[in-house]
């Protein structure tokens, strides 16, 4: 798939297409430096002999990690000015879901719970697209149907399923952070170089900060014990990557960090806006559940 080159400015502190479109290729183009000697002398392929065609390693091929590339396109589009689209929203969070799910098992109960929310939001938006454009107008949609109680929201409501995607998203985009980003390549100047953790470790931290304040004593032994099961770096890589265990060296570690940082630049400004609309409508539900 060809990335799209049309530069959009969503927002002063977002990446811009063109930037996200460099992080998102992976390996060289098509047909580049690719040669193929064949084993017979006529130089035509021999079908009988399958190992006239040498495996080529991933890392030298076209290859793109489709689902983190498309993920991050998604969402680059979401936030039009101070405007979060609605629909680009939802598709940009259905997209994420089908990355979770190749997170392996200890991604498995924030996929289920991602995917759950994300069809209570889907169901509403349906009903009425032409009244829900913006995430603002949905969540003013459904305050002033009163189906909400101040800011204790419906269960089944779209708002409450956007409620705790945002707080999803917020916790993966804080995980790749601490554990998947290297250490030493801080740009800032202003500290030390950041520590990566462990996935686990990490997983542990960014629940703590982002989904531990809203769990209940059953979520809060549940969801620790499911991410306790967080593979090394190199298997999360190989996963997000879409990569072999066995290509994934320096040159393609490198491109797929680079994938996640632009991931994690385009959510934070998305989640801060995000949030500051629930909030303007008094709908920031801190229950715990």
């Amino acid at each position: 798939m060809i990335a799209e080159r049309a530069i959009h400015s969503h927002s002063t502190s977002m990446l811009n297409e063109l930037e996200i479109d460099g992080y998102c290729d992976f390996g060289f183009p098509i047909g580049h430096g690719a040669s193929w000697e064949f084993a017979n002398n006529n130089n035509k392929l021999d079908t009988n002999n399958p190992a006239t065609l040498p495996r080529v390693s991933s890392s030298k091929l076209d290859l793109r990690s489709s689902k983190l590339d498309e993920v991050t396109r998604t969402f680059a589009k979401v936030l039009v000015g101070n405007d979060i689209d609605t629909a680009k929203l939802l598709k940009a969070c259905r997209a994420h879901l089908e990355l979770m799910k190749i997170g392996g098992a200890a991604l498995c109960l924030v996929a289920r719970d991602l995917e759950n929310n994300l069809r209570k939001a889907e169901a509403v938006f349906a009903r009425c697209p032409g009244r829900c454009k913006t995430l603002a107008s949905l969540l003013e949609l459904e305050r002033e149907a009163g189906i909400h109680d101040g800011n204790v929201l419906r269960e089944s409501s779209a708002a409450m399923g956007l409620l705790w995607i945002r707080r999803s998203l917020a916790f993966q985009s804080r995980l790749y952070e601490l554990s998947l980003v290297p250490s030493g390549d801080r740009d800032d100047g202003l500290g030390p170089p950041r520590r990566r953790l462990h996935p686990k470790d990490a997983a542990y931290d960014s629940y703590e900060e982002h989904l531990s304040p809203y769990h209940g004593w059953m979520l809060r032994r549940v969801f620790p014990a499911s991410l306790s099961q967080m593979p090394h770096r190199d298997v999360f890589l190989s996963k997000f990557g879409e990569v072999e265990m066995e290509d994934l060296d320096d040159e393609v570690r490198s491109k797929i960090v680079r994938k996640l940082r632009a991931l994690i630049g385009t959510l934070e400004p998305l989640i801060g806006r995000w949030k500051e609309s629930f909030v303007e409508f008094d709908l920031e539900d801190i229950r715990r559940v």
